[in-house]
């Protein structure tokens, strides 16, 4: 960063940016589509044409999902499903231990039973190690099952595969990790990050529930076609959306095209309550009005993660495919407890992880950080917290003797998944695998420094698309201006997630009247302009920051801009903007 950019730096150390907007097409967005002048700038700023906006507003099932045939072995994998459902025989599933992979595991569950199939689940505990397991696959062999499924998993699991191929057993992989050229002996593949798929395919950014889904799509129709509904209610697949909705939105995949439209639909699906674990999951976060991305992936998210972290990892997949409200109501509870004690060691693990950072100089683009037996199930949210604060890749690593169990999270622009799995080929690491955001993966601790020179070797700022320094708001507000009408029209953008960001705008000339320290390090901050008018709004973690600190300690006589987010906020029936502040400068 240059002299000129440090001297307009805010106070957690950015320059702000205004995002530019082709006012012609802004204009002309606003125009054919009836939309608002901010809505239709937004909409300009971020490259779309006008031939795209019609899709991407108003997306639906019947015109936007994909051909799940379209998918390398859809038919072959929902054939052979199809043959043990109409045989009654039991059918084993095995999935991951994060949100994922329980709503994988859930919706499949779900369905399969409706069928009337018994069902065999099996979600690995953290010492288990990731994906398929050969014990499982012995104990499916022996209780009858000719077929089994890994969802969330299995593209990288070679020997456990090849070991249930051995026995006998046909072996279904559902997944969406980064794919190798070479793939396990299993007996289908479905995968939309296969080399062989196409790179442009629709489905090549889905989370492993929506590809779960697709195939759920998929032997539904192979049933339908061959008399199985013709004397039982056919299930509406529409009802597991909500499931769809909550693991695309928690595993941070690209919220856009058909991840969107699973998100938007599911959304809707989640509001009618038909998921009795979801509901159960709602009541505990106290949520009172429509949910969004913001409550699945940041206060349902963690609870249902917490029992694969710090608990039984298939708690959270078991109160997602319950049937039974008490038992849902006693499960969420354990999930909250879990989730507590989560994130108590989680702060002590990301408050030792600053301390690493601080000390040092930051002279590359990416962070390392380590320590002595660090929980395994926090690494990975303390790389997602350290992400945020520093806008840089990071992995996050947990030495126990000379194992290191570690998990990373990754910036726009850096495929840390396709980066993790070529460190596997080369030998660096012992296990690997992920998405282009999130990986995890194991060493051995005599390769920490060789793989810390990978990174050095791999990582070049150039291949970071946004500047971390940046940060760039889509337009400047007035406090006078921010009404519940201008957050309805800026929902019509919504689900925000992963490649479709929630706006962020300036306030500008913002007086604080008050900041107060609530639990978890958040602040809740009084707000006034030079017009008169006052507002609340809320600093996430902000306690041990520059801006937290600055707030803190003002004496009322100072004016800040403000970085915030907007969005709806009902409490006990009442509905009222929530202002959340990302950074500030003093003006």
């Amino acid at each position: 960063m240059n002299s000129s950019q440090q001297e307009n730096c805010s106070l957690s150390g950015y320059v702000w940016r205004i995002k530019p907007t082709n006012e012609r097409i802004a204009n002309a967005i606003s125009q054919r589509f009836d939309l608002p002048d901010i809505v239709a700038r937004i909409l300009a700023g971020r490259d779309f044409s006008l031939d795209t906006i019609q899709e991407f507003l108003y997306p639906t099932l019947k015109q936007n999902l994909p051909n799940p045939f379209s998918l390398q072995d859809m038919e072959k994998a929902a054939t052979r499903v199809a043959q043990s459902i109409l045989a009654n025989e039991p059918i084993g599933l095995m999935g991951d231990y994060d949100v994922d992979g329980a709503t994988s595991t859930a919706e499949l569950k779900l369905y399969l039973e409706q069928c009337g199939i018994k069902v065999f689940t099996f979600i690995p505990e953290r010492e288990d190690g990731y994906g398929p397991n050969a014990r499982k696959m012995q104990e499916y062999k022996d209780a009858g099952c000719t077929v089994v499924l890994t969802l969330d998993c299995g593209t990288t699991a070679f020997e456990p595969i090849d070991f249930g191929t051995k026995l006998g057993l046909d072996v279904i992989i559902l997944d969406h990790h980064n794919a190798e050229g070479q793939l396990p002996n299993a007996y289908a593949i479905v995968n939309p990050k296969r080399l062989d798929e196409k790179q442009d395919h629709p489905c090549h950014y889905m989370a492993a529930c929506g590809v779960v889904f697709l195939f759920i799509v998929a032997l539904n129709k192979i049933l339908r076609d061959k008399g199985f509904w013709q004397n039982k209610t056919e299930p509406n697949l529409i009802q597991y959306l909500d499931l769809v909705a909550f693991g695309t939105v928690c595993d941070v995949v690209k919220l856009m095209g058909v991840n969107r439209l699973l998100v938007k639909s599911g959304l809707k699906q989640f509001a009618t309550g038909q998921n009795i674990g979801l509901s159960a999951l709602a009541r505990q976060i106290n949520l009172e009005e429509s949910a969004n991305t913001y409550h699945l992936g940041y206060l349902m998210g963690p609870r249902v993660n917490a029992c694969g972290r710090v608990g039984k990892s298939d708690l959270g997949m078991k109160l997602l495919s319950s049937h039974d409200p008490i038992e849902a109501g006693i499960l969420a509870e354990e999930l909250e407890s879990l989730n507590a004690l989560r994130r108590d060691i989680e702060n002590d693990v990301f408050l030792k992880a600053i301390e690493q950072v601080e000390s040092k100089k930051l002279d590359t683009p990416f962070i390392v950080v380590s320590g002595e037996n660090w929980h395994q199930g926090v690494v990975g949210i303390v790389a997602g917290r350290l992400k945020e604060r520093y806008n840089l890749p990071v992995f996050a690593l947990s030495i126990e003797g000379d194992d290191v169990k570690g998990s990373s999270r990754s910036v726009t622009g850096l495929d840390i998944g396709t980066l993790v799995m070529n460190a596997v080929t080369k030998g660096i690491l012992t296990r690997g695998g992920g998405h282009p955001m999130a990986a995890g993966f194991s060493l051995q601790k005599e390769k920490i420094d060789a793989f810390i020179q990978y990174l050095q070797d791999t990582i070049k700022p150039e291949l970071l698309q946004q500047n971390p320094n940046d940060l760039q708001a889509e337009a400047v507000l007035d406090l006078t201006g921010l009404t519940l009408d201008l957050i309805q029209k800026l929902e019509l953008l919504a689900p925000f997630g992963e490649g479709n960001p929630e706006p962020l705008f300036i306030l500008k000339d913002v007086h604080i009247t008050y900041a107060n320290l609530l639990k978890n390090g958040h602040i809740s901050v009084g707000l006034s302009n030079k017009s008169g008018k006052k507002m609340t709004a809320i600093a996430f973690r902000a306690a041990d920051t520059e801006m937290g600190k600055a707030f803190l300690t003002t004496h009322g006589d100072e004016f800040f801009d403000l970085m915030v987010t907007l969005k709806k906020d009902t409490w006990k029936g009442q509905t009222k903007i929530q202002i959340q502040i990302l950074d500030a400068k003093r003006v």
